[in-house]
């Protein structure tokens, strides 16, 4: 099994400067991934003829596909075309059938064309042109059979781009150019545990199982265990994700993963499985201001399980609406394990939910003191035989605490259903 790798390079100086995000890449590799080709490249480079031919040689010399997006435009700047013939050794010829594409475009909304934009035409010679429907500048490929290389060049807005890549260079390479290997990704979703553990923990199979590498993707609070496997056959890269996936979970704590699957949401797991359990659940919410409510309100369907929530942010609301005694509030404070507990105690009794969530601490940026700092949250838990209580420290910004403390309530609705 030999892998094909893939470079993407990104021309544009509102690149260079950012004025513009690379949507292009992180789109193209997720594409090509699926095709079976490795990315080991992003290469970004300004509008510069010198600066794009070197970055063309060095990437035909290291990746089998070289992908080229912007540069196809009609103005000065717009240098892919030159570079690609100069770097491939090809004169530029106009493409008729793209000078008639163009030419209607600019009739089908009443303009005149200027005449510059003939110069989108001009394409290396014995190359395959990739008809642009939603623009005016056509892409092209560029197939070099006998040194298993091929260069695909393709627009730059990104509305543009990624049709012209899915409807056209897709086909081309499944046809004249597919990898000798199928690719797959699996995704285990983990919660409150660290990346340093998790790396810790796997630290024995990272190179120790063949064709398959093992990496993370952190976010705020959660970190995504990306497995990625190459067989000769897709049957067989399932085979290794599974045996990869045994091997992970017998080495971390199975409470962690939350979810498999790239886009699944914490919340989307608590739904799904309140809803086949036939629960409900009622939220009481204070530093959070409603977070856990709205989240798992933004699915549809969440009147099967959701009852209500309530923003008790004052201590007089504690008391009237969830009927928090004033002596815990006096002893312990609004921030405590007690005041949480009787929080969701009275939410489930007001409510009649079978599950009721609380959150009371200090999301900052002040309010905070040396025995309860910024970033202190308590949380109570209450079901049929019983409420606990239990607390968590986290650290950020003030929505990112929030956030991170509505993650955790999730995280303790799931673990009791």
């Amino acid at each position: 099994m030999k892998k094909k790798f893939a470079e993407i390079i990104s021309s544009g100086t509102e690149i260079m400067q950012g004025l513009y995000p690379d949507t292009n890449a992180c789109h193209l590799s997720a594409r090509l991934e699926k095709l079976g080709y490795a990315v080991k490249y992003h290469t970004a480079v300004g509008d510069d003829l010198n600066a794009l031919c070197e970055v063309l040689e060095i990437a035909h010399k290291r990746a089998n596909v070289v992908i080229i997006t912007g540069g196809l435009g009609p103005t000065v700047d717009d240098l892919t075309r030159q570079s690609v013939a100069a770097v491939y050794g090809r004169s530029l010829v106009s493409d008729k059938h793209a000078e008639e594409m163009i030419r209607s475009f600019f009739y089908s909304l009443w303009m005149k064309m200027p005449e510059n934009n003939l110069a989108q035409a001009q394409l290396p010679a014995g190359c395959l042109p990739l008809y642009n429907s939603r623009g005016t500048a056509p892409g092209f490929i560029i197939h070099e059979p006998d040194a298993e290389k091929v260069l695909i060049a393709l627009p730059g807005p990104p509305r543009e781009c990624l049709p012209m890549f899915d409807e056209q260079a897709v086909e081309f390479l499944k046809t004249n150019f597919s990898s000798a290997c199928a690719m797959e990704t699996l995704v285990l979703r983990t919660i409150n545990v660290s990346e340093s553990r998790l790396n810790e923990q796997l630290q024995p199979l990272f190179g120790a199982i063949p064709n398959v590498s093992i990496g993370f993707l952190a976010k705020a609070g959660k970190i995504d265990i990306r497995v990625i496997a190459s067989a000769s056959t897709p049957l067989e890269t399932r085979d290794l994700l599974e045996n990869a996936k045994t091997q992970i979970l017998r080495r971390i704590s199975p409470d962690c993963v939350y979810a498999e699957g790239e886009n699944v949401t914490i919340e989307q797991c608590v739904a799904n499985r309140l809803a086949a359990l036939n629960l409900t659940v009622a939220a009481a919410e204070s530093c959070t201001g409603g977070l856990v409510a709205k989240r798992l309100t933004d699915i549809p369907g969440s009147s099967r399980y959701f009852i209500e929530g309530a923003v008790a942010y004052s201590n007089e609301t504690k008391i009237k609406r969830l009927g928090v005694r004033e002596k815990t509030l006096n002893q312990y404070g609004a921030v405590s394990g007690e005041t949480a507990a009787e929080m969701a105690a009275g939410m489930r009794k007001i409510s009649s939910a079978d599950i009721a969530i609380s959150i009371t601490g200090i999301a900052g940026p002040s309010g905070g003191s040396e025995t309860k700092p910024v970033g202190l949250v308590y949380f109570g838990l209450a079901a049929k035989d019983y409420v606990l209580s239990c607390q968590r420290r986290f650290k950020g910004e003030r929505d990112l605490i929030r956030e991170r403390a509505a993650d955790f309530a999730l995280v303790l609705i799931r673990r009791c259903i």
